[in-house]
């Protein structure tokens, strides 16, 4: 039986630096948790990121023992959130922003992969042109496109520049609440079409999510389990369903496995994400 063909994966946002109340600053962002879902599910991975100078060694930590590959680009500040979970509504202050990606900063040799998870945390996170310099199916987290920063944290905003990223994209995932700002009364559907998107998905938590093609709209469940590990889920959710679509997996199924991998990451964090050892989908 030949052996499966290794997956490439490429993950580009910035490395955050999440502060908590009463507790110690930790790495974060979208690089941090799809970077080591996708090397916990054997994908040669490779990240590149923005993050001062001081700050590298130890927010990078974690990749680095993950075996990811990193090109740590300079940056005059790191990406900085103060997090809040204890109220009714999580609360995410944008305290620093690092300097953006641009079409520029990829090393050549880095712009193809079979996956590339883009993850950017703020507006000018990635440049809209840099998309236009990679090839592989290429999927992009919505949150920190559709977030503006303000007296009482993050707040939840329409962008007007979203389309030049879109344009650049295959799949694009966000929640129902960040969806909710950008649809305009049109349906999901209209949505994913005016923008010329093969894949839509929509998490909805507990609820499981939505996947959104050409063909209609599939309800991917979730498999219940205790919510020890929430943050970095949907990270994770966009990562696995990448995986599983360079792997050659349809939409639905690639929407099942994103949700076992995510549902086991809630669970038992980034070492259940690769799905009991699991390789693939």
């Amino acid at each position: 039986m030949a052996e499966a063909r290794t997956v490439t994966a490429l993950v580009l946002g910035a490395i955050t630096r999440d502060l908590q109340a009463g507790s110690e600053s930790s790495p974060g962002g979208v690089v941090h948790y799809a970077g080591r879902a996708f090397a916990a599910l054997r994908a040669r991975t490779r990240v590149v990121t923005r993050v001062r100078e001081a700050d590298a060694a130890e927010l990078l930590a974690p990749l680095v023992a993950a075996g990811v590959e990193i090109c740590a680009l300079p940056s005059a500040s790191t990406t900085t959130y103060a997090n809040d979970y204890s109220g009714s509504e999580d609360r995410h202050d944008l305290l620093a922003t690092s300097d953006p990606i641009g079409p520029d900063d990829l090393p050549a040799s880095w712009r193809s992969a079979d996956a590339i998870h883009l993850g950017p945390l703020h507006r000018d996170d990635i440049r809209a042109e840099t998309l236009a310099t990679l090839s592989g199916f290429t999927g992009i987290d919505l949150q920190g496109l559709v977030r503006l920063a303000g007296e009482h944290g993050t707040r939840l905003a329409a962008n007007p520049e979203l389309k030049d990223h879109l344009a650049h994209v295959n799949v694009a995932k966000a929640s129902e609440e960040e969806l909710a700002v950008l649809l305009e009364d049109r349906s999901l559907e209209a949505f994913r079409s005016a923008h010329g998107l093969d894949e839509l998905l929509v998490t909805r938590g507990e609820r499981g999510a939505l996947v959104v093609t050409r063909s209609g709209v599939t309800e991917i469940a979730t498999p219940r389990v205790p919510r020890r590990f929430p943050v970095g889920a949907g990270d994770v959710f966009l990562a696995a369903y990448l995986y599983a679509r360079a792997s050659g997996r349809s939409p639905s199924e690639a929407g099942g496995f994103a949700a076992q991998r995510s549902a086991a990451h809630v669970e038992h964090g980034l070492a259940g994400a690769s799905g009991r050892g699991e390789a693939g989908p």
